[in-house]
């Protein structure tokens, strides 16, 4: 398993790598290098701590899906991260699995595709509160996926609440930290967003 998870993330990382060198060759070579351009930079030391503080409030904030059975089934279902790692039962490789996921497969790909390449685009062209709205209402769509997939939990209107709204509270903070605090670097996102991940997988697998 952790195997094939490594393989995942860095497939995972390098499609949205790609995607970006693409993006920034035909639309933003002229405006900063690649790197620039995606936020793969150092941020400010003080927006790291700053995203540890963010990374609390959006741990409070997906404590709706430990405390709701509704969530909580659904959060830790058979076809989820939490539901394979559960399956995977407790040891050395699935504190590894948890750490590659958590802080590579799901977060760095994220991060970069969803606050390095979108948001920082719509922020630039309509503004920041607008953008960066916009941005997150796109993040917390895609979590509305899972009602799609196969085994995926039947669609309801506070489960669809919940899906949309709370990984799109916490993608706006995550775009705020980076571009507010950290100098448009998308370090504190990643930070919180790889955090949050990381203490969520588990608490659903094997706590609730």
């Amino acid at each position: 398993m952790l195997i094939q998870e490594i393989v995942n993330a860095i497939i995972q990382i390098a499609v949205v790598l790609i995607l970006g060198l693409v993006v920034w060759a035909i639309f933003g070579r002229k405006q900063a290098g690649f790197l620039k351009y995606l936020g793969l930079y150092a941020p400010t030391g003080r927006s790291m701590a700053i995203a540890l503080g963010l990374c609390v409030i959006c741990t409070l904030l997906s404590g709706v899906f430990y405390i709701l059975p509704e969530l909580r089934a659904a959060g830790a279902a058979d076809n989820t991260v939490a539901g394979a790692v559960r399956q995977n039962g407790w040891s050395a490789e699935t504190l590894a699995v948890i750490l590659v996921v958590a802080g590579f497969k799901t977060s760095l790909s994220e991060e970069i595709f969803f606050r390095g390449l979108i948001a920082k685009r719509l922020i630039s062209w309509l503004g920041f509160g607008v953008g960066n709205t916009i941005h997150a209402l796109l993040f917390g769509s895609v979590h509305l996926l899972i009602f799609a997939v196969p085994g995926g939990p039947a669609f309801t209107p506070l489960l669809g609440a919940a899906f949309l709204l709370l990984p799109g509270a916490a993608g706006w903070l995550m775009a705020y930290a980076n571009e507010r605090t950290g100098n448009g670097s998308i370090a504190p996102g990643w930070l919180i967003h790889a955090l949050g991940n990381a203490i969520a997988y588990p608490i659903l697998a094997f706590v609730v």
